[in-house]
């Protein structure tokens, strides 16, 4: 199955419905070619999202008697003698469902681009499990001196040796913040999911970043995001949260590593350390 392919039977993967064989060839395009396992991410995220937000109720009877009446009324306006399509069509239920799907698009599409009380809980992160709640909270706890890392130094080189004699099983990302007074790291497992923790301390700030493979953070099973984050991070790789008025919080996704910094210093002084990386 090629690219194409892949497209054409998206909705049906994810809907569940693909033959087994066609499934098979569905699956093995998607191992091998990253832009589409990406494209079927986001497409999985959308329906989701439109899942839990749009309310699918039937066309009431009374509209669906008003549409056929007035197409039946239009052909008759345009002079057409036989409406034996239009009856066709109405028949076989083909209509109302269309009808009925364009509206929940433009009900997707208004929820997406408008702000709104049901955008802000796409972006809520209250659940036990959730991976920006968890790193708030840890944060906090180091913040406080409640909890301190397994290695603390002054140079940035000794965070990196420090990660490539742990056992965790992904690339740590190591974003290059110069002029701290120290550094600090720290390797979990976190439900069976292993964790990287690295801490910088720079004068009166604090940032506090938390990693873990790209498959744990998105696949929802473990650990979890918020609905926001999972289609920002496939969209562009980078996610900011809304949520929290006394600290800002920055997601981004590189080289199938999802990492959470949590800081006091203000976004966009945080968003100019961590997008050279």
């Amino acid at each position: 199955m090629d690219c194409n392919g892949v497209r054409q039977h998206a909705g049906s993967a994810i809907d569940g419905f693909l033959a087994n064989d066609v499934e098979h060839e569905f699956q093995a395009h998607l191992e091998r070619c990253k832009p589409c396992r990406e494209e079927v991410t986001l497409e999985k995220l959308s329906k989701q999202l439109v899942r839990r937000h749009v309310s699918w109720i039937p066309t009431p009877r009374s509209i669906q008697t008003l549409v056929v009446s007035s197409l039946h009324q239009e052909y008759k306006d345009a002079g057409w003698a036989d409406d034996s399509w239009v009856a066709r069509v109405t028949r076989s239920r083909i209509l109302v469902p269309v009808l009925a799907g364009g509206a929940v698009a433009a009900a997707f599409f208004l929820m997406v681009g408008i702000p709104s009380d049901q955008s802000s809980n796409l972006s809520a992160h209250t659940a036990e499990n959730d991976i920006i709640h968890q790193s708030f909270e840890t944060f906090a706890l180091l913040k406080a001196g409640q909890l301190v890392p397994a290695m603390v130094s002054s140079a940035p080189e000794s965070v990196g040796r420090f990660f490539q004699r742990s056992s965790l099983q992904f690339g740590v990302q190591i974003p290059d913040i110069r002029g701290c007074d120290w550094y600090g790291g720290s390797a979990s497992d976190n439900r069976g999911v292993k964790q990287a923790h690295l801490l910088y301390k720079l004068g009166d700030e604090w940032v506090y970043v938390c990693e873990m493979n790209g498959d744990d953070a998105m696949s929802g099973v473990q650990l979890s995001l918020p609905l926001a984050a999972k289609i920002a991070l496939t969209r562009s790789g980078w996610y900011t949260d809304p949520t929290h008025p006394n600290c800002n919080v920055v997601v981004w996704k590189k080289d199938e590593v999802v990492c959470v910094a949590v800081s006091t210093m203000g976004k966009k002084r945080l968003l100019a350390l961590l997008t050279p990386q």
